[in-house]
This record gives C-alpha cells, sequence and structure tokens, in this order.
C-alpha cells in the first residue's frame, strides 16, 4: 500500500510540474506564432545560439528578475526560464519600458529566445502625470537660464542707452560738417542702429543663444525678405522724406494742399508730414503720399492773385463802373500795384453786365479771406454813391390766383417824387470783421503751437 501511495504521489508531481514547466511544443508555438496566445506575445530569438550554454536557466531566471525587481517599472514580475527560452510575465508600466526589458532579456548569455508576456498598465483616462512632469521639467530649465536671462537683459538695456548716446554725438559732430539735417539724422541713426545690434549680438552670446546670435547677426534670405515685406511702407515713407528734404517742394510754415488736405506745413519727419489746417486741426500724411501726390504750394511765391465777378445794370455806365472799381484796388492797402489789377467784362447775364475783377496781395503780410472781403465792400459801396445799380437776375413770377386790377378815375397831376439818396460817409479800407488784414500763418501757427506730433521726431527740412 505504502508503494502504491508513493507512486501515485509521484505521478501527482510530475503532472504539475509538466503544467508548470513550458514544454518544448510550447516553446515551438511560441516561437512560431502557431499557439493561441502567439499573436499577441512578442517573441524576440538571439541572433546566435550557443550549443554548450554557460549559464544555468535557474541563474538567468535569478538575474532577469532582480533586473526587473530593481527598475521598479513592473507589478508582480515574473522570469521563467527554460532550456534558454526566457518567459516574462507581469505588468509594465509603458510600453517603451516592456521592450526595454524584452530587449535586455535577449542580450543576457545563453538566452536563445524571448516570450514577452508582459501587459502595458492602462493609463487612466484624465492622466496629468506627463504635463505635471514637463512643467516640473520647464520650471527646473528655467531656474537654471534665469540669471543668464537677467545678464542679457542688463546687456540689452545698456546697449539701447549706448546706442541713443552714440547717435545723439554723431549728429552733433557732423553739425558743422553736414548742412542737411535729414543727412545728419540718418548718420545717427545708423551709428545707433549699429552699437544696438552689437549689443544684442552680446546679450544673445551671454544667455547662450550662440547660433540664434550668428543668426541674428549674419541674416537670411527669406527673413530680408519677410521684413522687406513687412516694412515696405516704413522704409518707402523714409526714402520719401530723404527725397522731399532734397527737394524742398516746401517748408515749415509753407500753406499747402495735398490730395484734397489743406494746412500749414508744421513738420516733416521720416514717416509722414504733419498740417495745421485753418480751422485748427491737425493731419499726418504719409511721405510717400505727400512725394507721389499733387501739391499746391500757396506760399511758394508772396504774390497771390484774387478775382471776383460784380454785376451792373444794362442802362449804367460800364467804362464808369471800371473806372470806380479800379479807384478802390489802387487805393487799397492789401492790393499791390504791379501787376496791376484789372476790371473787365465777363459776359452779359440776363440783367446784368458781368465785370470780372482781378488784383495781386502779398499774401506773407495779408489775408485772402480778410483783403477780398475789404475790396468786396469798397466796391460795392462806391457804386451805390455814384448810383449804378446791381440789380438781381431776372426771375419769372407766377400768381396762381391772378393780378387784381384797379380803375383810376383821375391820374396825378406830378409824379411822386423819389427820397433822395444820402451820401454815405467814406468806407474805411478795414473794418472790425475783417481786422488788420494780416495773413492766417502766424495766427494758426501760434494756436497750434502746443500740439503734440505723432511720432515726436525733429523737423528734416528747414
Amino acid at each position: 500500500m505504502l508503494c502504491l501511495a508513493l507512486l501515485v504521489c509521484a505521478s501527482s508531481q510530475e503532472t504539475v510540474a509538466q503544467e508548470d514547466t513550458p514544454t518544448a511544443e510550447d516553446i515551438a508555438a511560441e516561437v512560431t506564432g502557431d499557439g493561441q496566445e502567439g499573436d499577441k506575445n512578442a517573441v524576440q530569438v538571439a541572433d546566435e545560439v550557443q550549443v554548450d550554454p554557460i549559464n544555468s536557466d535557474q541563474r538567468i531566471e535569478t538575474r532577469l528578475q532582480e533586473i526587473m525587481e530593481a527598475t521598479g517599472w513592473f507589478t508582480d514580475p515574473q522570469v521563467k526560464v527554460d532550456r534558454g527560452v526566457a518567459f516574462l510575465s507581469g505588468i509594465s508600466d509603458t510600453k517603451s519600458h516592456r521592450e526595454w526589458v524584452e530587449a535586455t532579456a535577449i542580450k543576457t548569455s545563453d538566452v536563445v529566445a524571448v516570450v514577452n508576456r508582459l501587459k502595458v498598465a492602462e493609463l487612466p483616462l484624465w492622466n496629468f502625470a506627463p504635463a505635471i512632469a514637463s512643467l516640473k521639467q520647464l520650471g527646473r530649465e528655467a531656474t537654471g537660464v534665469l540669471p543668464l536671462v537677467l545678464v542679457a537683459l542688463a546687456v540689452g538695456f545698456v546697449s539701447y542707452f549706448l546706442a541713443r548716446a552714440g547717435a545723439g554725438l554723431t549728429r552733433w559732430f557732423t553739425r558743422s560738417r553736414i548742412d542737411s539735417a535729414l543727412l545728419r539724422q540718418v548718420v545717427g541713426n545708423v551709428v545707433g542702429v549699429l552699437i544696438f545690434i552689437i549689443g544684442v549680438y552680446v546679450a544673445l552670446r551671454v544667455s547662450g543663444l550662440t547660433r540664434l546670435a550668428v543668426t541674428l547677426l549674419g541674416g537670411t534670405g527669406l527673413v530680408g525678405l519677410a521684413l522687406g515685406f513687412a516694412f515696405r511702407d516704413i522704409a518707402e515713407n523714409y526714402l520719401a522724406s530723404i527725397l522731399i528734404s532734397l527737394n524742398h517742394p516746401f517748408r515749415v510754415g509753407d500753406l499747402i494742399e495735398v490730395e484734397g488736405a489743406k494746412g500749414f506745413v508744421r513738420k516733416v519727419t521720416t514717416r509722414g508730414t504733419v498740417l495745421n489746417t485753418l480751422e485748427g486741426n491737425q493731419i499726418q500724411m504719409p511721405n510717400s503720399t505727400v512725394y507721389k501726390g499733387k501739391i499746391i504750394n500757396y506760399t511758394a511765391t508772396p504774390l497771390s492773385r484774387r478775382d471776383f465777378t460784380v454785376g451792373i445794370g444794362f442802362e449804367d455806365s460800364i467804362v464808369e463802373a471800371q473806372e470806380i472799381v479800379m479807384s478802390v484796388l489802387d487805393d487799397h492797402i492789401g492790393v499791390v500795384s504791379d501787376p496791376a489789377p484789372i476790371a473787365i467784362v465777363e459776359s452779359l447775364g440776363s440783367a446784368t453786365v458781368n465785370l470780372r475783377v482781378y488784383y495781386w496781395f502779398d499774401q506773407t503780410t495779408h489775408s485772402p479771406l480778410k483783403v477780398s472781403s475789404s475790396v468786396i465792400r469798397l466796391v460795392k459801396q462806391k457804386l451805390t454813391d455814384a448810383e449804378i445799380t446791381m440789380p438781381d437776375e431776372a426771375r419769372e413770377l407766377v400768381f396762381p390766383q391772378g393780378v387784381p386790377v384797379q380803375m383810376v378815375e383821375q391820374l396825378p397831376t406830378a409824379p411822386p417824387t423819389l427820397p433822395e439818396k444820402s451820401q454815405s460817409a467814406d468806407e474805411p479800407t478795414t473794418s472790425v470783421g475783417e481786422g488788420d488784414l494780416g495773413a492766417e500763418q502766424t495766427e494758426v501757427l501760434r494756436a497750434t503751437e502746443h500740439d503734440e506730433t505723432v511720432d515726436g521726431e525733429a523737423n528734416l527740412i528747414a
């Protein structure tokens, strides 16, 4: 009976051992992928298989078990080695670690194949661990480069002030050699930009951005092309300011009209031309528009011509009316004698003979609006005193209800006498409304002298 019991126990132990230990058929199925699990588990085969292994399966199994437990990347790692074939099981935290332990096992001495049964742990739906790790890494990197960044910023600020100082000194040294304010401005800007670029290069080198510094200093065709398109308008206005300063189509204080904008020139900068209108408003126009547009300079020459029309009756003497108008123009303080004024017959209207009066005046000292008001007022008064009529244009009157007619039995014996016209006193040349006939230039510029220009740059024209 005892022998029979021993035989049964040995048979059961052999069966259990056969179930736990992979057989040669199982290993072949794992390698070839013929088994049920073959398509799910990765199998790695050594490049060269030794005939006489040195290490035993137990030593290989113990060593791989120690490696997996030492990393801490695996949960419940299990290693089983049978005749040089390593079976790995358990849970890996990441796919890369699963592949790593597989590669490590296949490189172990006397391992002929690796059957990787490790499963990758499923990540939660909202996993913030990678983001937190990235933020911590960025924080450590920022803390490391913070001193370099502070030093680079300090170098940048110092280079900016050195550039401004260098530009100012350059303009001061060249003021006796270069007459043009614009050229002095350009030379100073070039020196300042060069100093600032050198300072930025040093700041980038200090901060460790050597490659970026070299790229910034050397430049590339693509960056240059992009900057060219981006700053095309700025460069165009800058070149237009140079041409305006060299050609001098107008000066500060001139009354000009460009593209429908009329005003006194206040300032010309590298960006635009600032005008002060007669209403006291400020207009800044791009220099490219000013240079390419039609410029009307009303103060380019001191003398300017004005004209107006006056109509007299058909029964009045045209010559007498012309003499009266000419006498007013000859005696007026705002009208110059050379070129001489003229009064010509322009046309015959429906009820009047129209005279066109032309006269010249000095617009640097007199206002065109005030002089015109004074001349027209005096001409009207002199024609009225000379009993020269200035009838209105004939109009057609319509009476929808008809015109009532009344019969008069007896006509008056004598025509009614008209009241005598009282001779008016001599009209003064200037009135309260017209003032002293002075030009508006001084008034407008004085009223707008505290205006703040857009960019605060100095005048580039005299």
